[in-house]
Parts: C-alpha cells; sequence; structure tokens
C-alpha cells in the first residue's frame, strides 16, 4: 500500500469524515510457494480477501484502491519498495491485542497486573511488544514441546489470558479467556485498516511501529461494548477512532473532522 501527495485534497464535501490529501493505494494480494502460516488456516483466498480489503477501504475512506494479484516466492522483496506496506499481520496483531485487554478487562483484570501466555508467539513478532506497550504487566511464551513439563491446562490456573497463536491449546485450557486468529483474517483486519490508513497516508510515515499497532489497539479497546471482545465493524466510531488514536501516536494532525462542532 503506497501514499502519494500531489497536492489535491479529498474529503467529504460537507467538512465530515477524513480530511485526506490526494493518496494512492495498492491492495496486494500475494501468493508465494512457501506459505506455511501458524494459527488458524485461511479461509479466505488471497484474491478474495485483495478484493475485499479493496472494497472496504473504498467503502470507509474517500481513498480508492487498486487491486494487485502478485505471484512469487519473496513477498518481502515487495516490501522494500512501498513508502509504507501495511500487512495482514499488523492489522491481525493490532486486533487480537485489543481482544486480549478487553478479556482482561471483562475479568476486571488491570493490564499492569495481567499475566497472558501466548502460543506460537514467532508468528505474529510484534505482538508481545505491543501488548508490553499497551500496559501488559506479565508475558509468557509457551511451546508444544513444554507440553509435559508445564502442560498448558495446569499454566492457565495461574495466568488470566491465552492467546493461542498457535492454535494448539487443549479444549478447555481457558475457557471464556482465550484469544485466537480467526480462520477469516479478513474479519478482524476490517476492524483496523481504514482507521490506519487515513491516519499514515499522506504523512510519508514509512514504517509501522509498535506505538502506531498500540495505538490501534487503545482506539478498539476503548470503544468495545463491556459484553464483547471487539468492536462491531459496523460500529460507526470505529474508522475515526482508530485514525484519531494513531494520528496522535505520530504527532500528526487529525484527519478527521468532528460535523457536530
Amino acid at each position: 500500500m503506497t501514499n502519494n501527495h500531489d497536492g489535491g485534497a479529498s474529503g467529504s464535501p460537507d467538512g465530515a469524515g477524513p480530511a485526506l490529501t490526494g493518496i494512492s493505494i495498492a491492495v496486494v494480494a500475494v501468493s508465494t510457494t512457501r506459505s506455511g502460516t501458524a494459527g488458524s488456516a485461511r479461509t479466505r483466498p488471497p484474491w478474495v480477501a485483495m478484493e475485499d480489503y479493496a472494497a472496504l477501504i473504498r467503502e470507509r475512506t474517500p481513498m480508492r484502491p487498486l487491486c494487485l494479484p502478485v505471484t512469487t516466492s519473496e513477498p518481502h522483496i515487495l516490501t522494500e519498495r512501498g513508502p509504507v506496506i501495511l500487512t495482514e499481520l499488523d492489522v491481525l496483531t493490532a486486533a487480537v491485542a485489543a481482544a486480549t485487554i478487553t478479556t482482561l478487562r471483562r475479568r476486571s483484570v488491570p493490564p499492569r497486573a495481567g499475566r497472558v501466555v501466548i502460543t506460537g508467539a514467532s508468528w505474529a513478532p510484534l505482538l508481545a511488544p505491543v501488548l508490553i506497550a499497551s500496559g501488559v504487566g506479565d508475558l509468557s511464551s509457551w511451546h508444544e514441546r513444554d507440553a509435559e513439563a508445564f502442560p498448558l491446562r495446569r499454566l492457565m490456573e495461574h495466568n488470566d489470558v491465552l492467546v493461542d497463536l498457535a492454535g494448539c491449546a487443549p479444549d478447555g485450557a481457558a475457557p471464556g479467556r482465550t484469544v485466537v486468529v480467526p480462520a477469516d483474517g479478513f474479519v478482524y483486519g476490517a476492524l483496523v485498516l481504514p482507521g490506519l490508513l487515513a491516519a499514515l497516508c499522506g504523512h510519508q510515515v514509512r514504517t509501522v511501529t509498535v506505538e502506531v499497532v498500540a495505538a490501534c489497539v487503545r482506539a478498539l479497546a476503548l470503544i468495545t461494548p463491556a459484553d464483547r471482545m471487539l468492536p462491531s465493524v459496523d460500529d460507526r466510531l470505529l474508522v475515526s477512532a482508530v485514525a484519531r488514536h494513531v494520528s496522535r501516536a505520530l504527532g500528526r494532525p487529525v484527519p478527521y473532522r468532528d460535523p457536530h462542532r
């Protein structure tokens, strides 16, 4: 996904919604020859996800994305070429971290007192730093090779939330307090992407940092109802909340105007 200045302004004619300068966005689907992925198996093919993310961006922002299907054995080459690259893993990391925070909250555990166990942590390298930046006080990583010495069920007797990225947790290991990556990553990615793009594009931001992802986490957690793990994708506050928190983390002008002020 790229951003380019052309000096033009785009935004809602009534002054509400995103106030964004000329933007070019590419939604790239990459089919790789080696795509072993930890966590839940993908149920939405890459080409379909590409079209769906593009439609989401068109619907929720003034940006008009271009779809670029690519087949390559070296997807990292693509990430080295763009001014700013957002991967699905970036937005999934934000949603999973937010779900962890809200799960702690539903258990009346402040993040600083929270004890979180992560399986398959290497699948999402930013998750642990983002959780720490979000205030989580105690993180542990668990691998299947630990099962004999430290059974997961027993470990969860002394911890608050299980983030099962590897999808290896036995049934009942942490009932009601397990966070997983959905088989359809779009479900979580759609919560983050429009607002994150609205904040990043047009500001010459080149990297997605821990602070940026943590800002997404704060936004999601703040607007999530008390009885839910994450907000609805149709929540009218969603895009603006994410955009505002990310913009503040960047020290940039907030790209949303409140039509009621």
